[in-house]
């Protein structure tokens, strides 16, 4: 297995960039969808109709996929290269990948409430739940890069 991950480290590596890519545009845009949905709430049926198939379809087809294949090819560059626990930058990364994972999950939650047509959290809130994925990006992005406590 290890000749394997080693063999296709590059090739893991691209499609684990495409997954966070993919990851990242769903949760962002997931947040928004749930914004206008706590905001929204009384105005037209239909309108909520609409949020409830687009935060449905976005959370199943797009950003929970994501995530895991995120996840998948992100453990099995790690399985490859386990020397990258020993590097302080990592550990920074994989903490706000966890706390990534969190919001994820949070906004998975808040998407079964839409499904029921329960009450959300303000659309306030919900703004600044919207930020915490942007800012865990930046920090994840500038640490790869930079390998800052390498």
């Amino acid at each position: 297995m290890l000749e394997f991950l080693l063999a296709h480290y590059r090739g893991i590596l691209a499609f684990h960039v495409v997954a966070i890519i993919s990851w990242m545009a769903g949760i962002l845009y997931l947040y928004r969808l749930l914004i206008y949905a706590s905001e929204r709430r009384a105005e037209h049926e239909k309108i909520e109709d609409l949020l409830q198939t687009m935060t449905r379809r976005l959370w199943k087809a797009i950003t929970l996929p994501a995530m895991i294949a995120a996840w998948a090819a992100g453990l099995s560059m790690v399985s490859a290269n386990p020397s990258l626990f020993t590097m302080g930058w990592f550990h920074v990364k994989f903490f706000c990948v966890i706390l990534l994972t969190i919001s994820t999950i949070y906004a998975g939650f808040l998407v079964k409430k839409v499904q029921a047509r329960e009450s959300l959290p303000t659309g306030k809130a919900l703004r600044y739940l919207n930020e915490v994925p942007t800012l865990l990006m930046i920090i994840i992005v500038i640490v790869v890069i930079t390998h800052p406590w390498a």
